[in-house]
């Protein structure tokens, strides 16, 4: 004879099928003048994840399917860059991830010559930042700006990538640096996601 799930599940102590709370990890703010430095640090290995990004959105995030663009400052080899982020990116929107593919965005310090920082996809961020020669002017230059002029180019269709130059005023530079510093050496970017990710959101991306 069978028993019905109905039946069967009256049979179980209610105890049984309670689920163990979740933890949530332990996450810090701290502004620095137009910086927010937030740092999440992992239950299980106590590894703190911070990022310096500035308090004005380049493309502002709508809700956790579209996240937003931002001027962010990343720690790499020592070095702090600044850098055009467009973080946890997901299949719902595949305009943010065109930042990942035959895209750039350009970057003036003040009166500086303008940098070009070519995009590509660490994990699910899209990151544009300088590299070679150039990255070694930026550093310096980026701890004393007091502004920073942005544009976005792409091909593809992306809020924000319409030509627009958006202007960010910075102070305390070098202080939220430090910070940075402070709380690590900074991790290396993460191992390319899996290519059904990748291959997905390029073919979203490339159909637009």
């Amino acid at each position: 004879m069978r028993l019905l799930p109905a039946a069967l599940a009256a049979l179980v102590p209610l105890g049984a099928l309670a689920q163990a709370p979740t933890v949530q990890p332990a996450v810090q703010t701290r502004e620095i003048g137009p910086w927010l430095l937030a740092c999440i640090a992992d239950p299980i290995t106590d590894r703190t994840d911070c990022t310096l990004r500035h308090r004005l959105w380049i493309v502002p995030p709508e809700g956790r399917e579209r996240p937003g663009i931002a001027l962010e400052i990343v720690l790499r080899d020592g070095r702090a860059l600044p850098a055009v982020t467009a973080r946890a990116l997901t299949l719902a929107d595949a305009s943010r991830g065109a930042l990942a593919f035959a895209a750039a965005a350009e970057l003036r310090l003040d009166q500086s010559p303008a940098l070009e920082l070519p995009c590509s996809l660490e994990g699910r961020d899209a990151v544009c930042l300088p590299a070679g020669e150039p990255a070694t002017r930026v550093e310096a230059a980026l701890a004393v700006a007091s502004r920073a002029l942005v544009r976005l180019r792409t091909a593809a269709r992306i809020a924000g990538g319409g030509g627009e130059v958006y202007a960010l005023d910075l102070a305390r530079t070098g202080e939220a640096i430090a910070a940075l510093k402070e709380r690590g050496p900074g991790a290396p970017p993460p191992p390319s996601p899996a290519r059904s990710f990748l291959d997905e959101l390029e073919r979203l991306i490339r159909g637009r």
